[in-house]
Protein backbone atom coordinates (compact mmCIF):
# COMPACT_ATOMS: atom_id res chain seq x y z
CA UNK A 1 0.00 0.00 0.00
CA UNK A 2 1.63 3.40 -1.28
CA UNK A 3 0.10 5.03 1.53
CA UNK A 4 2.51 3.10 4.35
CA UNK A 5 4.84 5.61 4.70
CA UNK A 6 2.95 8.53 5.56
CA UNK A 7 1.46 6.62 9.06
CA UNK A 8 2.42 8.12 12.28
CA UNK A 9 3.11 11.30 11.96
CA UNK A 10 3.72 14.04 9.35
CA UNK A 11 6.79 15.82 9.95
CA UNK A 12 7.68 17.12 6.76
CA UNK A 13 4.56 19.46 6.88
CA UNK A 14 4.51 20.31 10.34
CA UNK A 15 8.10 22.14 9.31
CA UNK A 16 5.69 24.42 7.02
CA UNK A 17 4.35 25.66 10.02
CA UNK A 18 7.26 27.72 11.59
CA UNK A 19 6.68 30.38 8.75
CA UNK A 20 2.77 29.95 9.53
CA UNK A 21 1.70 33.35 10.37
CA UNK A 22 -1.84 33.43 12.69
CA UNK A 23 -2.55 37.35 12.53
CA UNK A 24 -5.13 36.61 9.58
CA UNK A 25 -7.38 34.61 12.37
CA UNK A 26 -7.13 37.10 15.07
CA UNK A 27 -10.53 38.44 14.17
CA UNK A 28 -11.92 37.14 17.11
CA UNK A 29 -10.07 37.86 19.95
CA UNK A 30 -12.35 35.16 22.18
CA UNK A 31 -10.64 31.74 22.14
CA UNK A 32 -13.66 30.19 22.15
CA UNK A 33 -14.69 32.15 19.29
CA UNK A 34 -11.70 31.67 17.27
CA UNK A 35 -11.31 28.09 17.87
CA UNK A 36 -15.26 27.60 16.76
CA UNK A 37 -14.88 29.83 13.32
CA UNK A 38 -11.80 28.21 12.18
CA UNK A 39 -12.65 24.56 12.83
CA UNK A 40 -15.99 24.89 11.57
CA UNK A 41 -15.03 26.47 8.28
CA UNK A 42 -12.57 23.48 8.12
CA UNK A 43 -14.94 21.12 8.97
CA UNK A 44 -17.27 22.42 6.33
CA UNK A 45 -14.88 22.59 3.64
CA UNK A 46 -13.21 19.17 3.61
CA UNK A 47 -16.02 17.48 4.33
CA UNK A 48 -14.84 15.53 7.66
CA UNK A 49 -16.61 12.84 9.48
CA UNK A 50 -15.62 14.95 12.42
CA UNK A 51 -13.54 16.89 14.46
CA UNK A 52 -12.95 16.91 18.02
CA UNK A 53 -10.78 19.73 19.73
CA UNK A 54 -9.71 19.12 23.89
CA UNK A 55 -8.36 22.38 25.55
CA UNK A 56 -6.55 22.85 28.62
CA UNK A 57 -6.39 26.77 29.96
CA UNK A 58 -4.76 26.85 33.26
CA UNK A 59 -7.09 25.10 35.55
CA UNK A 60 -9.97 25.39 32.98
CA UNK A 61 -10.65 22.05 30.23
CA UNK A 62 -13.22 23.04 27.24
CA UNK A 63 -13.86 20.58 24.65
CA UNK A 64 -15.42 21.32 21.48
CA UNK A 65 -17.07 18.62 18.72
CA UNK A 66 -17.76 19.21 14.99
CA UNK A 67 -19.12 16.79 12.93
CA UNK A 68 -19.80 12.83 14.41
CA UNK A 69 -17.30 10.71 16.13
CA UNK A 70 -19.51 7.95 14.94
CA UNK A 71 -21.62 9.10 12.19
CA UNK A 72 -23.90 6.10 11.60
CA UNK A 73 -24.79 6.32 15.05
CA UNK A 74 -24.52 10.06 15.18
CA UNK A 75 -22.73 10.26 17.83
CA UNK A 76 -20.57 13.37 19.18
CA UNK A 77 -17.35 13.47 20.41
CA UNK A 78 -17.21 14.08 24.11
CA UNK A 79 -14.68 13.72 26.73
CA UNK A 80 -14.78 10.31 27.20
CA UNK A 81 -14.80 9.24 23.62
CA UNK A 82 -11.92 6.70 22.62
CA UNK A 83 -9.79 7.08 19.19
CA UNK A 84 -6.63 5.99 17.72
CA UNK A 85 -3.53 8.17 18.90
CA UNK A 86 -1.45 6.99 16.70
CA UNK A 87 2.64 8.27 16.65
CA UNK A 88 1.72 10.37 19.57
CA UNK A 89 2.22 7.09 21.53
CA UNK A 90 5.91 7.71 21.04
CA UNK A 91 5.65 9.97 23.69
CA UNK A 92 4.47 7.60 26.30
CA UNK A 93 7.37 5.11 25.17
CA UNK A 94 9.87 7.66 25.57
CA UNK A 95 8.43 8.26 29.12
CA UNK A 96 8.51 4.45 30.04
CA UNK A 97 11.87 3.86 28.33
CA UNK A 98 13.41 6.75 30.40
CA UNK A 99 11.76 5.90 33.62
CA UNK A 100 12.88 2.04 32.83
CA UNK A 101 16.66 2.54 32.12
CA UNK A 102 16.41 5.24 35.31
CA UNK A 103 15.68 2.57 37.85
CA UNK A 104 18.05 0.00 36.24
CA UNK A 105 20.38 2.60 36.52
CA UNK A 106 21.45 2.32 32.75
CA UNK A 107 22.29 5.63 30.62
CA UNK A 108 20.30 6.49 28.00
CA UNK A 109 23.43 6.56 25.83
CA UNK A 110 24.09 3.28 26.46
CA UNK A 111 24.39 0.51 23.34
CA UNK A 112 21.38 -1.48 23.25
CA UNK A 113 23.92 -4.29 21.63
CA UNK A 114 23.67 -6.40 25.22
CA UNK A 115 19.94 -5.98 25.76
CA UNK A 116 18.96 -7.42 22.43
CA UNK A 117 18.47 -11.00 22.13
CA UNK A 118 21.64 -13.64 21.65
CA UNK A 119 20.91 -13.94 18.35
CA UNK A 120 20.80 -10.42 17.32
CA UNK A 121 23.48 -9.74 19.35
CA UNK A 122 25.80 -11.26 16.68
CA UNK A 123 24.94 -8.35 14.53
CA UNK A 124 27.65 -5.96 15.64
CA UNK A 125 26.13 -3.27 13.35
CA UNK A 126 24.08 -2.01 16.69
CA UNK A 127 27.06 -1.98 18.45
CA UNK A 128 27.01 1.96 17.94
CA UNK A 129 23.15 2.43 18.29
CA UNK A 130 21.86 3.85 21.43
CA UNK A 131 18.64 4.17 23.10
CA UNK A 132 18.86 8.32 22.73
CA UNK A 133 19.10 7.30 18.92
CA UNK A 134 15.77 4.87 18.54
CA UNK A 135 14.21 8.30 20.78
CA UNK A 136 15.37 10.73 18.43
CA UNK A 137 15.32 9.20 15.55
CA UNK A 138 18.93 9.51 15.08
CA UNK A 139 19.30 5.37 14.64
CA UNK A 140 19.51 4.83 10.86
CA UNK A 141 17.08 2.63 11.34
CA UNK A 142 14.74 2.61 8.47
CA UNK A 143 10.86 3.84 8.54
CA UNK A 144 9.85 0.02 8.82
CA UNK A 145 11.73 -3.23 8.73
CA UNK A 146 12.13 -4.27 5.24
CA UNK A 147 10.43 -7.61 6.23
CA UNK A 148 6.71 -6.14 6.37
CA UNK A 149 5.23 -7.78 3.38
CA UNK A 150 3.79 -4.56 2.10
CA UNK A 151 3.22 -6.05 -1.34
CA UNK A 152 -0.18 -7.57 0.46
CA UNK A 153 -0.71 -5.00 3.10
CA UNK A 154 -4.20 -5.01 4.68
CA UNK A 155 -6.09 -2.26 6.54
CA UNK A 156 -4.35 -3.64 9.83
CA UNK A 157 -0.88 -3.64 8.63
CA UNK A 158 1.04 -3.50 11.83
CA UNK A 159 -1.07 -6.44 13.77
CA UNK A 160 0.12 -9.53 12.22
CA UNK A 161 4.15 -8.57 12.51
CA UNK A 162 6.06 -10.08 15.49
CA UNK A 163 8.39 -10.31 17.99
CA UNK A 164 10.28 -13.47 15.84
CA UNK A 165 9.21 -11.26 12.67
CA UNK A 166 11.42 -8.56 14.18
CA UNK A 167 14.22 -10.41 15.60
CA UNK A 168 14.82 -11.94 12.10
CA UNK A 169 14.91 -8.22 10.63
CA UNK A 170 17.24 -7.16 13.46
CA UNK A 171 20.27 -10.07 12.86
CA UNK A 172 20.81 -8.87 9.15
CA UNK A 173 19.61 -4.92 9.28
CA UNK A 174 22.37 -2.31 9.27
CA UNK A 175 21.67 1.06 10.43
CA UNK A 176 22.46 4.10 7.95
CA UNK A 177 23.04 7.10 10.96
CA UNK A 178 23.47 10.25 9.09
CA UNK A 179 23.63 12.32 12.32
CA UNK A 180 20.30 13.41 10.94
CA UNK A 181 16.81 12.70 12.50
CA UNK A 182 15.36 10.58 10.08
CA UNK A 183 11.51 9.38 11.25
CA UNK A 184 11.71 5.65 12.23
CA UNK A 185 8.56 3.56 13.45
CA UNK A 186 10.95 0.52 13.65
CA UNK A 187 13.34 2.71 16.41
CA UNK A 188 10.53 3.95 18.30
CA UNK A 189 8.41 0.42 18.19
CA UNK A 190 12.21 -1.40 19.28
CA UNK A 191 12.76 0.98 22.05
CA UNK A 192 9.39 -0.02 23.24
CA UNK A 193 10.47 -3.89 23.35
CA UNK A 194 14.07 -3.14 24.95
CA UNK A 195 12.09 -1.43 27.75
CA UNK A 196 10.01 -4.78 28.25
CA UNK A 197 13.09 -6.96 28.02
CA UNK A 198 15.40 -4.86 30.29
CA UNK A 199 12.08 -4.57 33.47
CA UNK A 200 10.89 -8.06 32.40
CA UNK A 201 7.66 -6.51 31.86
CA UNK A 202 5.20 -6.03 29.28
CA UNK A 203 4.39 -2.68 27.56
CA UNK A 204 1.03 -1.95 28.79
CA UNK A 205 1.87 -3.09 32.33
CA UNK A 206 4.74 -0.26 31.86
CA UNK A 207 2.41 1.95 30.48
CA UNK A 208 0.29 1.24 33.96
CA UNK A 209 2.94 1.70 36.30
CA UNK A 210 4.76 4.71 34.65
CA UNK A 211 1.86 6.40 33.12
CA UNK A 212 -1.53 5.48 33.73
CA UNK A 213 -1.36 5.35 37.46
CA UNK A 214 0.70 7.82 38.47
CA UNK A 215 -0.68 10.44 36.65
CA UNK A 216 -4.07 9.36 37.41
CA UNK A 217 -5.35 8.78 33.82
CA UNK A 218 -7.09 5.67 33.70
CA UNK A 219 -10.85 5.97 34.32
CA UNK A 220 -12.90 3.19 35.50
CA UNK A 221 -14.60 2.97 32.02
CA UNK A 222 -11.59 2.38 30.61
CA UNK A 223 -10.30 0.08 33.14
CA UNK A 224 -12.97 -2.66 32.84
CA UNK A 225 -12.99 -2.74 29.25
CA UNK A 226 -16.21 -0.84 27.78
CA UNK A 227 -15.87 0.15 24.75
CA UNK A 228 -19.37 1.92 23.34
CA UNK A 229 -18.10 5.51 23.34
CA UNK A 230 -15.82 4.79 20.91
CA UNK A 231 -15.18 6.78 17.63
CA UNK A 232 -15.22 5.21 14.45
CA UNK A 233 -12.42 6.16 12.01
CA UNK A 234 -12.35 6.16 7.89
CA UNK A 235 -10.21 5.06 5.68
CA UNK A 236 -11.36 7.82 3.06
CA UNK A 237 -15.02 6.82 3.16
CA UNK A 238 -14.50 3.60 4.13
CA UNK A 239 -14.70 2.62 7.77
CA UNK A 240 -11.55 1.11 9.13
CA UNK A 241 -11.08 -1.04 12.51
CA UNK A 242 -8.89 -0.11 15.15
CA UNK A 243 -4.93 -1.57 15.05
CA UNK A 244 -3.74 -3.82 17.40
CA UNK A 245 -0.40 -3.13 16.37
CA UNK A 246 1.02 -6.39 18.02
CA UNK A 247 5.39 -6.10 18.85
CA UNK A 248 4.90 -2.62 17.16
CA UNK A 249 2.49 -1.30 19.52
CA UNK A 250 5.23 1.19 21.41
CA UNK A 251 5.43 3.16 17.86
CA UNK A 252 1.69 3.71 17.66
CA UNK A 253 -0.76 1.40 19.38
CA UNK A 254 -2.54 3.40 21.73
CA UNK A 255 -6.19 4.58 22.33
CA UNK A 256 -7.25 7.25 24.63
CA UNK A 257 -10.12 9.74 25.34
CA UNK A 258 -10.02 13.58 25.43
CA UNK A 259 -10.18 13.49 28.97
CA UNK A 260 -7.36 10.93 29.10
CA UNK A 261 -4.94 13.26 26.93
CA UNK A 262 -5.68 16.11 28.81
CA UNK A 263 -4.48 14.83 31.85
CA UNK A 264 -1.44 13.85 30.43
CA UNK A 265 -0.66 16.64 28.70
CA UNK A 266 -0.88 18.85 31.98
CA UNK A 267 1.47 16.35 33.62
CA UNK A 268 3.59 16.98 30.54
CA UNK A 269 3.34 20.89 31.36
CA UNK A 270 3.43 20.59 35.08
CA UNK A 271 5.21 17.09 36.35
CA UNK A 272 3.14 15.51 39.34
CA UNK A 273 6.41 14.47 41.08
CA UNK A 274 10.00 14.84 41.36
CA UNK A 275 10.34 11.29 39.72
CA UNK A 276 8.59 12.67 36.86
CA UNK A 277 9.76 16.25 36.50
CA UNK A 278 13.21 14.99 36.04
CA UNK A 279 12.22 12.22 33.43
CA UNK A 280 10.01 15.11 31.50
CA UNK A 281 12.39 17.78 31.66
CA UNK A 282 14.91 14.79 30.05
CA UNK A 283 12.36 14.14 26.98
CA UNK A 284 12.20 17.65 26.27
CA UNK A 285 15.69 18.86 25.84
CA UNK A 286 16.50 19.50 22.48
CA UNK A 287 18.75 16.62 21.23
CA UNK A 288 19.12 17.21 17.58
CA UNK A 289 17.65 20.14 14.83
CA UNK A 290 15.66 19.41 12.11
CA UNK A 291 15.72 23.27 11.01
CA UNK A 292 16.31 26.34 12.89
CA UNK A 293 12.77 26.02 14.07
CA UNK A 294 12.26 22.39 14.40
CA UNK A 295 14.43 19.87 16.83
CA UNK A 296 13.60 17.00 18.48
CA UNK A 297 14.17 15.95 22.49
CA UNK A 298 13.42 12.42 23.36
CA UNK A 299 10.14 11.19 21.65
CA UNK A 300 8.23 14.85 21.92
CA UNK A 301 9.12 17.76 18.96
CA UNK A 302 9.62 21.65 19.73
CA UNK A 303 8.67 24.28 17.83
CA UNK A 304 11.13 27.34 18.80
CA UNK A 305 9.78 31.15 18.13
CA UNK A 306 11.36 33.97 18.91
CA UNK A 307 10.50 35.71 21.98
CA UNK A 308 7.68 33.12 22.76
CA UNK A 309 7.91 29.91 24.86
CA UNK A 310 8.86 26.60 22.89
CA UNK A 311 5.79 24.57 22.03
CA UNK A 312 6.06 20.77 22.29
CA UNK A 313 4.29 18.76 20.02
CA UNK A 314 3.69 15.52 18.57
CA UNK A 315 1.14 14.11 15.64
CA UNK A 316 0.00 10.66 14.91
CA UNK A 317 -1.79 8.89 11.50
CA UNK A 318 -3.54 5.36 11.84
CA UNK A 319 -5.77 4.13 8.74
CA UNK A 320 -9.05 5.97 10.84
CA UNK A 321 -7.31 9.05 12.57
CA UNK A 322 -5.01 12.04 12.15
CA UNK A 323 -4.26 13.25 15.52
CA UNK A 324 -1.83 16.49 16.88
CA UNK A 325 -1.17 17.30 20.36
CA UNK A 326 1.02 20.43 22.24
CA UNK A 327 1.68 21.67 25.33
CA UNK A 328 3.53 24.63 27.20
CA UNK A 329 5.76 23.49 29.62
CA UNK A 330 4.92 24.69 32.82
CA UNK A 331 2.05 26.83 31.88
CA UNK A 332 -0.76 23.99 31.72
CA UNK A 333 -1.56 24.74 28.68
CA UNK A 334 -2.32 22.43 25.96
CA UNK A 335 -4.79 21.10 22.78
CA UNK A 336 -5.40 18.38 21.30
CA UNK A 337 -6.84 17.98 18.03
CA UNK A 338 -8.31 14.32 16.35
CA UNK A 339 -10.02 14.00 12.67
CA UNK A 340 -11.49 10.43 13.03
CA UNK A 341 -10.45 9.89 9.20
CA UNK A 342 -6.98 9.00 7.44
CA UNK A 343 -4.29 11.21 5.79
CA UNK A 344 -5.73 14.65 7.44
CA UNK A 345 -2.94 16.03 9.55
CA UNK A 346 -2.28 18.85 7.40
CA UNK A 347 -5.41 20.30 8.75
CA UNK A 348 -5.38 18.92 12.11
CA UNK A 349 -1.25 19.84 12.43
CA UNK A 350 -2.14 23.14 11.07
CA UNK A 351 -5.05 24.18 13.67
CA UNK A 352 -3.33 22.64 16.40
CA UNK A 353 -0.47 25.05 15.98
CA UNK A 354 -3.05 28.06 14.87
CA UNK A 355 -4.64 27.29 18.43
CA UNK A 356 -1.49 27.36 20.40
CA UNK A 357 -0.60 30.38 18.68
CA UNK A 358 -3.78 31.58 19.88
CA UNK A 359 -3.07 31.06 23.63
CA UNK A 360 0.45 32.20 23.65
CA UNK A 361 -1.42 35.86 22.80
Amino acid sequence: MKLLNFLFGCIAFIMLLTSCNAQGDQTNNSLPGFITKKTDSLFKKEKLPGIFIALLDKDERQYYNFGFADPDKKLAFDSATMFEIGSITKTFTAYVVEAVLKEKGISDSSSILPYLPDSVQQNKAFENIHFLSLLNHTSGLPRLPENMDLASMSMAPYDNYTSADLFTYLKTCTPKPDGKSNYSNLGAGLAGVLAERISGKTYAALLDQYIFLPFKMVTPDKAIGKTENQSQGYFENIKSDYWNMNILAPAGGLKCSGSEMLTYLQSMSSPPSDQSKEIINKLLEPTVAVNPAIKVGRGWHMLEQKDKPVIYWHNGGTYGFSTFCAFLKGENKAVLVVINQFNKNAISDGLGISIMKKLLQ
